[in-house]
């Protein structure tokens, strides 16, 4: 029988919990909070998601470490980290993406530092660079992305259909959660977690006549706070979800599962009146927008379409995409740039060797005489 992938003990990520006790001392101090006596750990001001993604990635690494023999428990946790075990984990991830990868080597220089911050780890970004070099994503995003109106017309599109008789009253108030979160996905971008995590009265505050978002810099992947408007063209829509339809999703726990937690403050509930977590997000998206244009467009990707977009459609404003989408540097967003002069540069080709071939019917001459070998 062929063990999966996904069981194999050398990729267990290893809880903190089961760390031992250097590498979980050394992690907890990184991570101490700031008091009137002494300042804080070296992780506190980060991110929440950027340091969970560090823990794991060295709970990996600690989990193949155990598992192939590489641990020596009278070890300090800096002693373990040598070129030669860290080439043989790299090979061991032979399998994975050059991307993740290269994220496990940078996860496990951030605890080297941590470990032993006065000793030279710069042979760990030289080997992350040679990995780099050979990078090539795993999976071309650009077939797959659709223009940012057009997510917006499937959300509001949703959103009507949901408003019709023609369906179940089960169907109907899912149907105008999942519009209204298309259709603003496509005009905010968030990332998935911070999406589907959206609080009222804490993410999503009412001033005056409008809605504002907020999403502080402890919350977001970046550090950098969100504070933007919430669309005006779906105030209304919000508006009525909130009175109409999201009640009757929370109806549902107390119908059907009063054992699952409730949703609170949250402004996605689930078909079972629970906070919707950022999977099912991903699920409802993927398949709304696969059945709408043929091609899934998973939440991340809306990121990639609305920053295309905004570079075809508007390439002098290009500068605004970095904030759509909470990037801490304007260069984050260059490579949309390069892409959508790319799109734009093989549809201007493509139409001048379509009236190249037509001249003669276009009014541009007769076409070119094909040359025969005597």
């Amino acid at each position: 029988m062929t063990r999966k992938l996904g069981r194999d003990p050398a990729r267990r990520c290893l809880p903190l919990a089961e760390w031992p006790a250097p590498d979980r001392a050394i992690w907890e101090v990184a991570l101490r909070q700031v008091d009137i006596f002494e300042p804080g750990g070296e992780r506190v001001r980060h991110a929440r998601g950027s340091n969970r993604a560090v823990e794991q990635g060295h709970g990996r690494w600690l989990g193949w470490l155990q598992h192939t023999g590489h641990w020596n428990a009278a070890a300090e946790p800096a002693d373990l980290i040598t070129p030669e075990r860290v080439g043989a984990y790299l090979a061991a991830l032979g399998c994975n993406s050059t991307a993740t990868r290269l994220r496990r080597l940078v996860e496990l220089s951030i605890m080297a530092r941590l470990a032993a911050p006065d000793r030279d780890w710069r042979w760990i970004h030289q080997i992350a660079s040679r990995v780099r070099q050979r990078h090539k994503p795993t999976r071309d995003k650009r077939p797959r992305l659709v223009g940012a109106d057009d997510l917006v017309t499937l959300g509001h599109s949703l959103m009507r259909e949901a408003a019709g008789t023609g369906l179940s009253p089960w169907r109907r108030p899912l149907l105008f959660r999942d519009g209204l979160a298309i259709a603003l996905l496509a005009q905010r971008p968030l990332r998935r977690r911070n999406f589907a995590e959206l609080r009222l009265g804490k993410h999503l505050q009412k001033r005056g006549n409008g809605w504002w978002m907020l999403i502080e810099g402890d919350e977001t992947k970046t550090g950098v706070t969100i504070e933007m408007p919430w669309p005006a063209d779906l105030t209304t829509a919000l508006e009525r979800y909130i009175a109409q339809w999201r009640p009757l999703l929370l109806d549902n726990r107390t119908t059907h599962a009063r054992h699952l937690p409730g949703a609170g403050t949250a402004l996605w509930v689930s078909a079972w009146g629970t906070a919707i977590n950022p999977q099912a997000l991903y699920d409802l998206v993927t398949r709304h927008t696969r059945e709408a244009f043929c091609k899934a467009v998973n939440p991340n990707l809306f990121r990639d379409c609305v920053a295309t977009s905004i570079a075809i459609e508007d390439p002098v404003h290009i500068g605004i995409a970095s904030q759509i989408l909470g990037h801490r540097s304007p260069s984050t967003t260059e490579r949309y740039y390069n892409q959508a002069r790319s799109i734009e540069a093989a549809r201007g080709w493509q139409a001048t060797l379509d009236k190249l071939r037509q001249g003669g019917e276009l009014g541009h001459g007769p076409s070119p005489t094909r040359r025969t070998t005597p």
